[in-house]
This record gives structure tokens, sequence and C-alpha cells, in this order.
């Protein structure tokens, strides 16, 4: 038997638990959802800010940069990188050659652009990018320096987001401690919520596996005045009721089927028995020369055979999908596709009639040694009949009739011992043929019918066939 090792965690474990997860998503979303708005902002503030310092440079550097006055150049880019956010500042000429520099050396050098550039934006002449220099974003102001709409050269402006950073990870360091204080105090009220709500939740888990090993006097004690007390009293007339109703189906299952049963206590009112037309299959079994057998033998021996015998057919049938309807003398029928619907009932009565037909074949040889050997005979029919509660007030019984159910008993009264007959309707019905073995018969004419009907003996499944030719040629 596999054991289960997985770890078992308490009920108000989880709840703790999910409640910090809650608490913890909650925060964080709407802390990242700040701090997201705010970078947006202080890099909005960023822009405006380079874009007006570049437009200052632009208006006052072009009659600078045409009169050679590199003094007053170098005045104006330097005035600009005075602001702790300017990492350089520079203005070249039309040849691309650096004429003023925030940095003295760079002076009268050909600029190079940096690398790996993103473009952001452009807006009034002003365009935005950005580019990483040693691990850090840098955003990149240009313009170009129009002197009466000729252009004499452009104005370079390299502004840091280091401050912006700088706050971004203040801000986050202080929304951690905020995070930690609230988990910790929520822990605190989630632990002790959680026991307010797991305690009686245990209690009826208790109560539960009590009921399941068919304790059904236990009883759970909820004395709270809320929906978990409700819950209580509910589950204490759940456990009554089902005290009732397993007495109910234990007695009433010795006489009809489980099925039948779980519908009658499903619905009371017994709306579903009235009779309706349904699509089905009808399986009659019936012992060959029960009569005779019985003459010289013992009424315990027989009572002892049919009831080895009725429980392997039960089982079979059910196994298949159908239920046994009625037990008559020797013989037993069985229905498929009602009360529980199955659009396969053709094939599944077919299968469970080859599988009855073995295990009777098993079952003759054992019972040989006590001189009682027995085979059977099988009818199938399919079609449209009548299925609903018939009797009386005092007897009721859900069974199937009509016109089809009686071919079916006629073509079990024909089948010799190991036979399995079939009518037309059946075979259309099935829809893997080529997993059987059948055998078409001549028309057949039936009791209580004039006109002949075909007929149908179904000899096996396939498999069994090419599995028996295998052993024989190991056998060779």
């Amino acid at each position: 038997m596999a054991t289960d090792h997985s770890v078992r965690i308490p009920i108000f474990i989880k709840l703790a638990t999910l409640s910090i997860l809650l608490i913890f998503l909650v925060i964080s979303t709407i802390s990242f959802s700040i701090l997201n708005k705010q970078r947006k902002q202080f890099v909005s503030q960023l822009i405006n800010l380079g874009e007006s310092m570049i437009r200052i440079a632009a208006n006052n550097a072009p009659d600078k940069l045409l009169g050679e006055e590199g003094l007053a150049l170098f005045q104006l880019v330097n005035d600009i990188a005075e602001n702790d956010q300017v990492v350089y500042a520079l203005i070249t000429d039309e040849n691309n050659i650096m004429k003023a520099h925030s940095k003295i050396e760079e002076v009268n050098k050909v600029y190079s652009p940096p690398r790996n550039i993103t473009f952001l934006k452009e807006a009034n002449d002003v365009r935005v990018s950005s580019f990483i220099h040693r691990g850090e974003e840098i955003l990149l102001f240009e313009r170009p320096l129009m002197y009466r709409k000729l252009k004499v050269g452009d104005v370079h402006l390299a502004i840091s987001q280091k401050n912006i950073l700088r706050n971004i990870r203040d801000a986050k360091i202080s929304i951690l401690v905020l995070t930690a204080i609230t988990i910790t105090l929520g822990l605190l009220l989630s632990l002790g919520l959680s026991r307010y709500f797991s305690s009686p939740i245990m209690r009826l888990l208790e109560s539960t596996k009590a009921l399941g090993m068919g304790n059904f006097d236990h009883r759970v004690s909820i004395r709270r005045n809320d929906e978990l007390g409700d819950l209580g009293s509910a589950f204490n007339k759940m456990a009554e009721d089902l005290a009732l109703k397993e007495k109910i189906k234990d007695s009433f299952g010795r006489y009809v089927t489980p099925e039948i049963v779980d519908m009658i206590l499903a619905n009371p009112d017994n709306e579903w028995m009235k009779g309706s037309e349904v699509e089905a299959t009808v399986l009659f079994v019936d012992i060959r020369g029960f009569t005779t057998l019985s003459e010289d033998k013992e009424p315990e021996i027989i009572v002892e055979l049919l009831n080895d015998y009725f429980p392997r057919v039960t089982d079979i049938v059910v196994k298949h999908g159908g239920h046994i309807n009625k037990f008559v003398g020797d013989a037993a029928m069985a229905v498929f596709g009602t009360p529980v619907p199955n659009p396969q009932h053709a094939e599944a009565a077919v299968r469970a009639a080859l599988d009855i037909q073995k295990e009777i074949a098993r079952l003759d040889p054992e019972k040989k040694l006590e001189d009682v050997g027995i085979q059977v005979g099988i009818g199938i029919n399919s079609g449209a009949m009548i299925a609903g509660n018939l009797g009386s007030r005092r007897r009721m019984e859900y069974t199937v009739i009509g016109d089809n159910v009686n071919v079916a008993s006629r073509l079990t009264s024909r089948a010799k011992a190991g036979e399995t007959l079939i009518s037309r309707q059946t075979y259309e019905l099935i829809e893997d043929k080529d997993s059987l073995r059948i055998e078409k018969r001549r028309m057949m004419p039936l009791k209580g019918r004039k006109m002949k009907i075909a007929v149908f003996n179904v000899l096996g499944l396939e498999e069994d066939q090419n599995g028996d030719g295998m052993q024989e040629a190991v056998q060779k």
C-alpha cells in the first residue's frame, strides 16, 4: 500500500500564510505603482530641465560660435555644467569639432556620440535619448544651432539620473520598513483569526471521519452564533438524515438494484418513475436444462448453485454499465441504457454476454466435480421500450416493457447452450463490429410474432481468437 509522505500543513497556518501573502501583495502593488509613478514624474521633470537648459544654450551660442568667442562659449557651457546633475555640456561646429566643453581638455577634438544610444523622443528641435555610462543611465539632449535658418553647429547636454535613483532607493527602503512592520502585525492578527476559524473546522473534520467510519450517531458541538454555528447544526442534521437514509438503503437494497435505490432516495416524489419511452438494450440469460437438473438434485444444492451463479452474472452486468432488473427462477433480466443513460448500450450488453459465457464456462468444470454442471443461453435485443414503475401501492417495481423486451426473451428461448443470439437492431447499433466475431444466422421465427427476424450469433472477441491461434502455434 502506497504511503503519502507529503507534509501536512494545518489550515490555520495556511490561512495565516495566505493573509500575509495578500498583505504583501497589496502593499507591493501599491508601493511599486507609486514608485513607478514617482520615477516617471522625476524623469519628466528632469527632461523638462534638460530641454530648458539646452534651449538657453542654443539661443546664446550661435553668435559666439560664429564670432569664435571661445571664452564666451566655455563660460556658457560651464554655467550649465554647474548643475550637479549635468555630466557634461558641449558645443560643436558644422564640422563636428567641439568648440566648447565643460571639460576644457576636450576642446578642439572631434565629437563622437556615445554608443548604444536609445532614442526617447523629439520635440521643438530637441532630440532626447538615453545611454548607459559606467552602469548609470544618462539622458542626452541635442539641438542644432541655427543662425538665420542656417545650421552652424550643435549643442549636446548629458544629464545624470543619479539623484532620481537615489530618491527612489530611499523610498524603497522606507516602504520595505513599513511593509515589515505591517506584515508582523498582520501575522499576529492572522494567526489569531485563523485559530478562531480553524478550530470549529477541525471539529467538523473529526466528525466527518466518524461519519465516514459509519458512526452516524456522532454529533459535532460548535456553540457559536454565526455561519460556522449554522454549519455545525446543518452537519448534525445531515448525520441524522444519513443514518435514516442508510437504514432505508440497507433494507430497500435487498429488493431492488442500487441504481434504483439511489434514484428513489434522490427523488422521493417519484416523478422519475412515471413511464417514458427510452432507447435501451435488454439481455436475458437462462440456464439450459435447469428443470431436468432440478429434478434429481437436493434443493440445497440447487439453491447453492443459483446463489453462486446469480452474483457472478450481476457483477459482470454492473461492470459493463447495466443493472439486473429481475430474477425469474433460473433466468436473469438485465437492462443497459436505462435508468442510467449509455449511448453504447448495445455493445455494452454484448460484451457483458461474452463475459458471462466465459465465466460460466470457467465455472462449469468446478461444478461438474459436484455433478451439477451448467450452461446458459443468452438473448439480446435493442430498441424503443417503456421504462417506469409498475405495480401497486404495496409493491412497486422499476422495469421495462414492450415488444423489444419480448423479442429478447424469445431469442433467449431459441439460444442453445453457450450461444449468444442478438437481433439485427442490436447488431446495427454496435459501432466496433470488427472487434467481435459474429455469425449471421438464417431468418428465425419467434413465438408470438408473425414475421421472422434476422438473428446473429456472437461467437466471441477477435482478440480471443488471435490469442488462441498464437497459443496453438506455440504448442506445435
